[in-house]
């Protein structure tokens, strides 16, 4: 493991309870020991992160400087942390935009909080923009478990059709102002036909929701296109991912029963994103335990059975995992009682 290069960015994902998080740490540990300057984000909105580092709520969409004292480590040596908060970034979107106050809008208050739908696109957002500062030599990226792994892969995609022009018509019809200013606007291209089901589609949620929602709906969406530049941007992000001299690849499992399937479904999911070039962690191993357990088989062939299909399963989750992954790398089953000293002895594996 000692020879593996680390990159501008470097993803680890995975299903929930493989320990992910820790092993993300414990590669941003090891990297700033060598002088790196890192940058380790959490996606996740469960912020396990947050346990592992000893930040309060109060920290999130702020980077916070951990110095390896931290980890009991001694040395004047350190790495930045980012609690991701969708928030925060849309505030320092609006910050540097001639139409913040489009973004001041109760629908986009609540569709920015950390589960409220917007998540996964704030987050490519902030990992572009952190990249662009070129402060970091390397971006290391806790993203959620599975599902909203590939929610988080996919925003660019929303990101395309929410912009999509077809959509774009149907504010331009309602009258709100979609460009920039001094932008010029673009033709009206809708047909009555459209017109008159935007009108029946209005009505009926007026009917059910209020106009005042209905307003403010409207104003979220056509203030969010004014500010679109910087959704955009973050486009080129996933586009780099799959570049094999940008970006590695860490999905992680464990050798707990099942997880290695789930690793493999997911993978499948995120394969379009993905480069060839992918690690499989494997979590949680008793490999390092096996080899010095013997039990004899003088009658107690419990113990005796228990040891040789320990042996046997990591063995072929071993064998049969080294298909499709330019490496696979074991880490052991930590014994310490604190986040603090499994994310210390995790990074002893990286070295």
């Amino acid at each position: 493991m000692s020879g593996l290069q680390f990159k501008e960015v470097e993803i680890f994902c995975g299903t929930g309870g493989v320990g992910k998080t820790t092993l993300a740490t414990s590669r941003a540990l090891v990297l700033s020991q060598q002088g790196i300057k890192v940058l380790l984000i959490t996606i996740d909105p469960a912020k396990r992160l947050k346990q592992v580092l000893g930040l309060s709520d109060s920290t999130q969409g702020v980077i916070q400087t951990i110095p390896l004292t931290h980890f009991h480590i001694e040395g004047a040596s350190s790495f930045d942390a980012l609690l991701m908060n969708p928030r925060s970034t849309l505030a320092r979107i609006a910050s540097q935009s001639a139409e913040a106050s489009d973004l001041n809008n109760p629908i986009i208050n609540i569709l920015s909080k950390p589960y409220g739908g917007m998540n996964e696109i704030m987050a490519i957002i902030e990992v572009q923009y952190q990249i662009n500062t070129g402060l970091y030599d390397c971006v290391i990226l806790d993203t959620p478990p599975g599902k909203h792994f590939i929610d988080f892969l996919q925003s660019s995609k929303k990101i395309v059709q929410f912009f999509d022009k077809s959509f774009v018509e149907i504010f331009k019809f309602l009258g709100k102002r979609i460009t920039s200013k001094g932008e010029k606007p673009k033709k009206r291209l809708l047909s009555i036909i459209v017109q008159s089901g935007v009108k029946k589609l209005l009505t009926y949620l007026e009917k059910v929701t209020g106009k005042g929602f209905v307003d403010d709906f409207i104003d979220a969406v056509s203030g969010l296109y004014r500010n679109r530049e910087a959704f955009l941007t973050a486009l080129k992000f996933q586009e780099d991912l799959k570049k094999t001299s940008f970006s590695n690849w860490f999905l992680v499992t464990s050798v707990e029963q099942g997880k290695t399937q789930e690793a493999i479904g997911l993978k499948n999911e995120a394969l379009k994103f993905m480069h060839k070039d992918s690690f499989l962690l494997i979590n949680k191993s008793l490999s390092p335990y096996l080899e010095d357990w013997n039990p004899k088989n003088n009658g107690d062939t419990g113990l005796f059975k228990l040891c040789n299909s320990m042996k046997a399963r990591e063995n072929e989750i071993k064998e049969g995992s080294k298909e499709g992954y330019k490496d696979v790398l074991f880490f052991p089953e930590v014994l310490g009682a604190t986040p603090i000293s499994h994310v210390v002895e995790l990074a002893q594996s990286w070295k």
